[in-house]
């Protein structure tokens, strides 16, 4: 009976869900967004590393530093930080107007030079008083991540408007003699005139309204209100949901879910900590680092089991190959060697395990036990270091560690019920 309901279950998931999801997985704008985001993370890293060694909490290292260094000795650190998270937005837009032309088989270098310009148009420079004389300029973090949806926005539409024209041929041309990266650049002249002129006028007519401009009406109207729901535990938890629901049949969740609508989210979240002071507890890297314990499904803590306690001799070969990797959240020996796609035993702690450790992190963190997670490290960074880099504190590490014990608890019961089966199953296969 119960075999049946789960034949049911499956036989449903693949013929109904697995197929929109599919589908949700390969829309185009969601790559887009998924590859224009990723274009920055490599600046927010080292942004972020500069920060930890600026604010390392240690006193003695930050005395020795003083002492050798002059007590300006961490100036780099600002100077760093607007080079990189200062420019986040920017990076972003030109990535997502690129991938998104891209997408469509044009060049897509043309389209995000028009991208960031375009994002520019609508970024209100501000007004600088020095004595009798005024300037406008664009501020340090005038263009960071709080921007990140204003930059989507823009960077969406004039890659559609670039595409539009390309394709529909309302472009120059010129003869083929001509180098192709001249003429490229030409190819975008119309485009780019439209673009430009359009979002001069998005400007203009927001700046006669309440919000005083584009990027503070997209903040009211649509970041603000998705990142309440987004970034709320029972968004969190409805992420984690779907990104575990969709590896466990196999698609990659956090290509379909994670990175394309929730990580611009969350970092938008990260950045405010940091500019503003905010108390934002789920960042990226909260998600990426409590969550993502061992790789997707926290299954460092079954690899623990398969390690020491199994019995079986495939879960401890699979434990045997699979502890390196997962030390480094790297989980694919794991998710198909035993297997767990598509595997009605697992797949039930797959999900829960990961929204378990989530949960319990999220609740020390509201009650104010552990810190929060600002600082980006790569995820492949190992657990307990990951915590102490992301957070700065040695609570970061108790924090990954009650996490690791709650997803092992929810794991224990199912591996150990597979285990026995693998055991009863090899054990006969001997004797036969």
């Amino acid at each position: 009976m119960q075999e049946e309901k789960q034949s049911k279950f499956m036989t449903y998931m693949e013929e109904k869900f697995l197929p929109v999801a599919g589908k949700l997985g390969s829309q185009r704008h969601l790559l887009a967004v998924r590859d224009g985001v990723v274009t920055m993370m490599p600046l927010l890293i080292i942004g972020a590393f500069s920060m930890i060694i600026a604010e390392f909490p240690a006193q003695g290292f930050l005395d020795f530093m003083a002492n050798t260094f002059g007590e300006n000795w961490n100036a780099f650190e600002g100077v760093i930080m607007h080079a990189t998270y200062g420019i986040a937005a920017l990076v972003a837009c030109y990535g997502i107007t690129s991938s998104l032309v891209k997408s469509y088989g044009l060049d897509g270098t043309p389209a995000g030079v028009l991208g960031m310009s375009a994002l520019m148009t609508v970024v209100v420079p501000s007004v600088l008083t020095n004595g009798d004389e005024t300037v406008e300029a664009w501020i340090a973090g005038s263009l960071d991540a709080n921007l990140l949806f204003t930059a989507l926005v823009v960077a969406l539409v004039s890659g559609e408007i670039y595409r539009q024209f390309v394709q529909r041929n309302i472009t120059i041309k010129l003869p083929d003699s001509v180098p192709p990266a001249v003429s490229a650049q030409f190819t975008a002249l119309i485009p780019g005139v439209v673009i430009i002129i359009l979002f001069t006028i998005v400007r203009l007519a927001f700046a006669a309204t309440v919000w005083g401009g584009f990027p503070q009406f997209v903040s009211d109207v649509i970041s603000t209100p998705l990142r309440h729901v987004g970034t709320s535990y029972l968004g969190t938890l409805l992420a984690c949901l779907m990104e575990h629901l969709l590896w466990s049949f196999g698609l990659h969740g956090s290509a379909i879910v994670i990175f394309p609508i929730f990580e611009p989210l969350w970092l938008v979240n990260m950045t405010e900590n940091l500019s503003s002071g905010a108390h934002n507890i789920v960042t990226f890297t909260f998600y990426e680092n409590g969550v993502w314990i061992g790789g997707s499904g926290a299954t460092l803590a079954v690899v623990i089991y398969m390690l020491f306690f199994a019995k079986s001799k495939l879960l401890k070969n699979v434990g045997k190959i699979g502890i390196l990797p997962g030390l480094f959240n790297i989980n694919e020996p794991v998710t198909f060697g035993l297997p767990i796609v598509l595997n009605p035993i697992l797949m039930v702690p797959y999900i829960l395990a990961p929204i378990a450790a989530m949960t319990v992190q999220y609740a020390g963190t509201a009650i104010g036990l552990f810190p929060l997670c600002n600082n980006m490290v790569p995820w492949t960074c190992p657990i307990l270091i990951s915590g102490f880099l992301t957070t700065g504190s040695v609570m970061g590490v108790v924090a990954q560690l009650c996490g690791l014990a709650a997803a092992f608890v929810i794991w224990l019961p199912f591996i150990r019920a597979y285990d026995q089966k693998c055991y009863r199953e090899e054990l006969a296969s001997e004797e036969a």
